[in-house]
């Protein structure tokens, strides 16, 4: 268990105001962030911005950083802290204000951004409830020399990415806005993966992978990898039993049975029913090297690689939430 939480001397904060739930609030939350003493506010949608604001508060490091937005907002966040020559990364508190927020969902958050400002305030005040902690390594992606480390929540190739394709091009421009947009996609993709049909979402996808000292070869449907206990609207695909950080999860291109074991693996219920010899690989492990796919999503941004995938898992990070 983490250790019990202290009121940190500084505290700075970074505000996405491009995040999918921002733009009606916008004004309030940064208000409502510029009123607590003693938080230094940034706001940065885009990469290259967040490591600017690391690096600046490299001069008077803070012993908290507040962080609101969506998943890729975090994730940025974390790939510009851990890049840092010493890696040190101080507790970090998410605030759910982006399109998906299935990282802040899963590390504890329960309340939308206005709630847990003011919650937080009050802590830093010396009052109100203290912030939950959780521990949790976060992933690390290399893929060659010319590849900068990546680092996030939750990895994705195969039908996963297909599917946040098929948001941002067919769900997304209708209009549709807030979670409702990635479940109806989610939704689209579980059909046809229940008809388990030829499909333009569920090409076969070629690739070899090695893990736990086991090297897969063949077509498959889909890869993931996340430190995450739970995914989007709760799923748990994870079924392995290994004392390792890294929960993987691979499933065949046309596997045998889908239709009837994708609940159970949705639910984490896989283990003593799915078989490697039908299609379904689960492992929690160290280290996953991945050859084939040259496209990826992490936490729902889209990266290229243009060498064989390394996914490996950081030393854990304290993670607090309201």
């Amino acid at each position: 268990m983490p250790e019990p939480t202290g009121r940190p001397r500084h505290v700075a904060l970074l505000l996405n105001p491009q995040s999918g739930r921002m733009q009606r609030r916008l004004a309030t939350l940064r208000g409502l962030a510029a009123s607590i003493p003693g938080v230094s506010v940034r706001e940065a949608s885009m990469p290259a911005a967040m490591a600017e604001a690391v690096r600046e508060w490299r001069a008077d490091p803070p012993g908290l950083i507040v962080v609101i937005g969506g998943d890729g907002t975090l994730q940025g966040l974390l790939t510009a802290l851990l890049r840092q020559p010493d890696g040190a990364v101080p507790d970090l508190l998410v605030i759910p204000a982006g399109t998906t927020n299935m990282s802040a969902a899963d590390l504890g958050a329960r309340h939308k951004p206005e709630p847990a400002l003011r919650a937080l305030a009050a802590w830093l005040d010396g009052g109100g409830d203290t912030p939950g902690a959780t521990a949790r390594p976060v992933l690390r992606i290399d893929a060659g020399p010319g590849f900068e480390p990546q680092f996030g929540l939750f990895f994705g190739t195969g039908a996963v990415l297909n599917g946040v394709r098929y948001y941002h091009e067919q769900v997304r421009p209708t209009g549709v806005r807030g979670v409702v947009g990635p479940a109806l996609a989610f939704g689209r993709l579980l059909l046809s993966l229940l008809r388990n049909k030829p499909s333009r979402l569920l090409p076969p996808m070629p690739a070899k992978l090695e893990m736990a000292d086991a090297c897969r070869n063949g077509d498959w449907l889909l890869v993931l990898a996340s430190t995450l206990d739970r995914l989007l609207i709760g799923c748990r695909p994870y079924w392995g039993t290994e004392p390792a950080p890294l929960h993987v999860t691979a499933v065949a291109h046309r596997p045998r049975r889908l239709a009837w074991m994708l609940p159970r693996l949705l639910s984490g219920h896989g283990g003593g029913v799915a078989r490697e010899q039908d299609g379904y690989v689960s492992h929690n492990v160290e280290t996953l090297q991945l050859t084939g796919p040259q496209e990826f999503i992490l936490d729902g941004e889209l990266f290229r690689a243009d060498a064989p995938i390394r996914i490996a898992a950081t030393r854990p990070l304290r993670f607090l939430s309201f």
